[in-house]
């Protein structure tokens, strides 16, 4: 009797079937995302436009949004018995968190991106503002620098941050990595 081989082959056909991919006609109509984005930006579109909300995020600002935009929408950085933390709040504002003492201390405070400085490279990214401190607000300027940084651990970070808050030591020879859009 040969029915136990056939019977085994016929449960493997019904599986197979059972597991074959979707060939609805829905499915072959819409592209995937990564075939429609390259597609749109052919058509001259701009990948990451509000025209097109399924397009993958671009790493670049729009045109429209220089001077409206900060350089800066998230940023963490740290040295020596020091870390910062900035987030964008819009616009060109900003929240600053900063820890010293090894932890001990912090403050809270804001800041501003008022562009670039006329006399500072283009490297360099310039926020002021105040920092909210147990002997009141003080006054506070980040510096941001588009330069390679290797922090005590060995590790690579593509800037370099100072913070001078008044009437504190400068913050300096920190290493941070700056979000980009």
């Amino acid at each position: 009797m040969r029915l136990m081989p056939l019977a085994a082959i016929a449960s493997i056909a019904f599986l197979a079937a059972c597991t074959a991919p979707d060939k609805s006609p829905d499915a072959a109509a819409t592209p995937p995302a990564e075939v429609a984005a390259p597609a749109a930006a052919d058509a001259g579109a701009q990948p990451g436009a509000a025209s097109d909300p399924a397009a993958p995020p671009s790493a670049k600002i729009g045109a429209d949004q220089v001077g409206k935009l900060s350089p800066v929408p998230a940023f963490k950085g740290f040295g020596e018995h020091w870390s910062i933390d900035i987030q964008s709040t819009g616009e060109m504002n900003h929240k600053v968190d900063l820890t010293w003492g090894s932890g001990s201390e912090k403050a809270s405070g804001t800041a501003r991106y008022n562009g670039q400085p006329a006399d500072a490279p283009s490297t360099l990214i310039v926020l002021s503002g105040e920092l909210n401190t147990k002997a009141g607000a003080k006054p506070m300027i980040v510096e941001i620098s588009n330069k390679e940084c290797i922090d005590d651990g060995d590790n690579k970070h593509m800037h370099s941050v100072t913070v001078h808050v008044e009437g504190m030591d400068r913050f300096d020879g920190g290493c941070g990595d700056l979000a980009v859009y």
